[in-house]
C-alpha cells in the first residue's frame, strides 16, 4: 500500500471529527443568521390590514371633545389610537363605536397595549348628548366634533372622505402611533374585530413601532 494512503489511513480520528463539527456548526450559523435578516425582527410583520410604509404625520388640526376641550395632532402623540370618521346619527356610528369597543376588548390579553390604545371617534354631527352617551360605554372611547371643513381636511389627509357614503356604512379605522402621531396602518370596513385586535398587537410587537410610540 502506498505511504501517503497509509498516512490517510493512519490521521487521528479526534481533529477530523473536530473540523467535521465545526463545519456543521458554520453552516448553521449562517443558514440562521440568514433566516434572521430575511425573517427576523427587522421584517415588518404580515397584517390583514394595510399598513403605511413610510407611516404619514398627520397634519395639524383643532376639534372639539364632549366637554368643549380643544383637541389636536399633540394629544394623539405618544399613544396607540384607532381612529374612525362617521356621523353619530346614523346606524353606522352605533356600529363604528361597538366595533371600536369590541377591538379594544379583544386585547384584554395585552392589557398594557390595551392600557395606552385609544379609540377616537369623529363625527360631523352636532349631538353632544349623545356622543357622551357613547363615551360612557368604554373609558377609552373619545368622541370629537368641531367644524366640518376642519373634520373633512384631516380625514382626506388620511386619504378618506367623511361621514360614510350612507349612514349605514362602517367607515375604515385608522391606527395612529409615535411620539409624531404618524398613520401607520388602515383597517378597511369588511375586516373583523378579531383580526383588528391581531393587527394591532403584531404592530404593537414590532420593534420598529414600538420604540417610536414610547419614545416620551
Amino acid at each position: 500500500m502506498p505511504a501517503a494512503a497509509n498516512r490517510r489511513r493512519n490521521r487521528p480520528l479526534l481533529p477530523r471529527l473536530i473540523m467535521a463539527v465545526a463545519a456543521v456548526g458554520l453552516f448553521v450559523l449562517g443558514y440562521q443568521w440568514g433566516n434572521q435578516i430575511q425573517f427576523g425582527k427587522d421584517r415588518a410583520p404580515a397584517i390583514d390590514g394595510v399598513m403605511i410604509r413610510p407611516a404619514v404625520p398627520l397634519p395639524d388640526f383643532v376639534l372639539t371633545t364632549t366637554s368643549g376641550e380643544s383637541f389636536g395632532r399633540p394629544d394623539l402623540a405618544d399613544r396607540w389610537t384607532l381612529m374612525a370618521f362617521t356621523s353619530l346619527g346614523g346606524a353606522g356610528g352605533h356600529r363604528s363605536v361597538a366595533r371600536l369597543i369590541e377591538v379594544y376588548n379583544r386585547l384584554a390579553d395585552a392589557p398594557d397595549l390595551q392600557r395606552r390604545l385609544s379609540l377616537t371617534l369623529i363625527s360631523p354631527d352636532s349631538a353632544p348628548a349623545l356622543a357622551r352617551d357613547f363615551e360612557r360605554l368604554s373609558p377609552a372611547i373619545t368622541i370629537l366634533g368641531g367644524d366640518a371643513q376642519e373634520i373633512r381636511r384631516l380625514a382626506q389627509a388620511l386619504g378618506t372622505d367623511t361621514p360614510a357614503s350612507t349612514p349605514q356604512d362602517l367607515p375604515p379605522l385608522f391606527l395612529i402611533t409615535g411620539a409624531n402621531a404618524r398613520l401607520v396602518a388602515l383597517f378597511p370596513p369588511a375586516q373583523s374585530p378579531a383580526r383588528i385586535a391581531a393587527d394591532v398587537a403584531a404592530l404593537a410587537a414590532w420593534p420598529d413601532l414600538s420604540a417610536d410610540a414610547d419614545n416620551r
